[in-house]
């Protein structure tokens, strides 16, 4: 969660339903992904995010069953009983641990299996509640609040599960966690203290529009903004009024409670994901491209902190690899997109890597220029040779057969086929990217020494 639902029927665990943003909360678990991916090979360390589902879900499964759901803050202790269970009840799911967070996980899983996941965490929880140690302790919390407190527990790393009983929502953490949680309650009260200083409200216009006010008299600041999701307003309550996470949920909570239910279904309608995003398209299609790439998806995002744009592809297998603009190395992106996506056909990885170009993450292939023929090293394993109106690609992993196709294409010489194959092979990325600048640097240098100065006309 950050909890925006409990349960209202026996004991059940808090849940946050994403409903607007399965699509978006999938491809950001890629980017995620791949973080991990890259800190692995950069560093060999554990220090960045790490799934720990141990490769038996793939996201194609999560988004075969529906709708996501997230609950976080889950003791990372408790994950492999967790696992185990889950695993017995076919039930897939996947567990991400955020960078800095030695202690809790967040657990992802498909909508339909809520009910499932609530009683394997209901029995865990119970079964330590039985230890004659004690090891787990209990607060009682209100039910408006478990969203706002499960978030703060969340960002101070404190494993909690939140279950309604008929005595209201009980807060259940370990004892080791204790003084923790004595401040988190301290914490919270503080923060609800402010808060009955900050009027907030739902009102129409002059012209019967509906605006958000919020005035907070204790930094003297006020706001007034048109009606928006709930997502939004906590997002603007971070920005323009200087409110804490945690804060600016709690605020947008109070004012739900002042909405009838039209505008409570507008205003619950967004998510989080989504005011996370400065721009996102999924199912990206052109218009006749590579039939090859029918089976992938691919989907262009950028987060809001990041000046930088992702693009991931997926298969129908759920293989996904994740691309950065950032780094557009032809031989390095063919690489990863063979190693994640399993493919080995080369007419595939080349209509992948074609359509990857167009929207802006692969640098264009690069060609070089033997007497009449222009020679394009397209991957690691295909060239292109043009000569006049004919064109002719080859595989550079079976020399003899390249080298007869182009003796019966152009007529050429033994001698000469052996020279264009010598020239693919040698043709690289970083060779090609400094001829191009040689090239730059010449042209600057020749119109700086031939630049005449005109004086005008002395009549």
């Amino acid at each position: 969660m950050h909890g925006d639902d409990v349960a209202s029927a026996g004991v059940s665990v808090a849940t946050q339903i994403v409903s607007k943003a399965t699509e978006i909360l999938l491809d950001m678990l890629k980017v995620a992904i791949e973080n991990e991916r890259e800190a692995a090979r950069l560093k060999q360390s554990e220090n960045q995010q790490t799934v720990l589902s141990g490769g038996e879900v793939t996201y194609q499964k999560l988004k075969e069953g529906g709708e996501v759901t997230m609950l976080p803050s889950f003791a990372k202790e408790d994950y492999g009983e967790f696992l185990k269970r889950a695993k017995e009840m076919d039930i897939p799911v996947a567990a991400i641990q955020e960078h800095g967070k030695e202690n809790t996980l967040s657990l992802f899983f498909n909508e339909k299996d809520k009910e499932a996941v609530n009683a394997i965490v209901k029995d865990i929880v119970r079964e330590k509640l039985k230890q004659p140690e004690q090891t787990e302790r209990m607060i009682t919390i209100e039910k408006e609040q478990v969203e706002g407190f499960q978030m703060y527990c969340s960002d101070h790393d404190i494993p909690v599960n939140f279950m309604e009983t008929q005595n209201g929502v009980k807060c259940i953490f370990g004892a080791a966690y204790e003084k923790q949680m004595e401040a988190a309650v301290e914490n919270f009260k503080k923060l609800h203290s402010e808060l009955s200083q900050t009027a907030i409200d739902v009102q129409k216009d002059e012209k019967g529009k509906l605006k958000i006010t919020v005035d907070d008299t204790t930094q003297g600041k006020s706001l007034k903004m048109n009606f928006c999701t709930k997502a939004k307003l906590e997002r603007v309550l971070q920005e323009r009024m200087g409110f804490s996470k945690v804060k600016a949920v709690e605020a947008a909570n109070a004012l739900a409670a002042k909405m009838s239910d039209q505008q409570l279904g507008y205003y619950l309608s967004g998510s989080r994901q989504l005011e996370q995003m400065a721009y996102y398209e999924k199912d990206i299609k052109f218009e006749n491209e590579n039939v090859l790439t029918d089976k992938f998806s691919f989907a262009k995002m950028q987060f809001q902190e990041e000046d930088t744009p992702k693009l991931t592809i997926t298969d129908e297998r759920g293989h996904f690899v994740v691309l950065s603009a950032n780094t557009r190395d032809r031989a390095e992106i063919e690489k990863s997109i063979r190693q994640h996506l399993k493919i080995e056909d080369t007419e595939t990885v080349k209509a992948i890597m074609t359509k990857a170009e167009r929207l802006g993450f692969v640098d264009e292939p690069k060609q070089v220029q033997f007497k009449e023929f222009f020679i394009e090293r397209e991957t690691q394993s295909a060239f292109t040779v043009r000569g006049g109106s004919t064109v002719v690609r080859l595989d550079l992993s079976d020399k003899e057969t390249a080298k007869k196709q182009l003796m019966d294409s152009f007529g050429m010489t033994s001698v000469k086929a052996d020279k264009i194959i010598d020239k693919a092979q040698k043709q690289t990325v970083v060779n090609n990217l400094l001829k191009k600048a040689k090239a730059k640097a010449a042209l600057t240098a020749d119109a700086i020494k031939h630049k005449k100065l005109d004086r005008g006309s002395r009549k």
